[in-house]
């Protein structure tokens, strides 16, 4: 019985180390932009697309409802992701005035 006790303290005593260590990992949240608010047509991503290249004004297409459109930085291609860490570009719903096809 007394072995039984010190097995169950020392499993409580290893997932409260582990809860500890991960809560003191650093938390990187994402950077969120929402200066870009056009788009070049309308038309959904697909997962992994291209939704914004690099030093455009302009998001190519907007990204599922489930998923982000984000860049390891400012200045790179930014992807639809699940992942809501490192340059998020917020992305505006469609509207008539949110994107330019067939304007010049």
């Amino acid at each position: 019985m007394a072995a039984h006790v010190n097995i169950i303290t020392v499993a409580v005593m290893m997932m409260a180390v582990v809860v500890g260590m991960a809560a003191s990992l650093p938390h990187k949240p994402g950077y969120q932009d929402n200066t870009i608010r056009r788009y070049v047509n309308e038309k959904v991503c697909w997962w992994n697309e291209i939704c914004k290249e690099e030093f455009q004004s302009e998001f190519r297409c907007r990204c599922p409802r489930w998923s982000h459109c984000r860049s390891p930085g400012r200045y790179y291609n930014a992807y639809c992701s699940v992942m809501a860490s490192g340059y998020i570009w917020m992305q505006p719903r469609f509207n008539a005035d949110s994107y330019r096809y067939g304007k010049k």
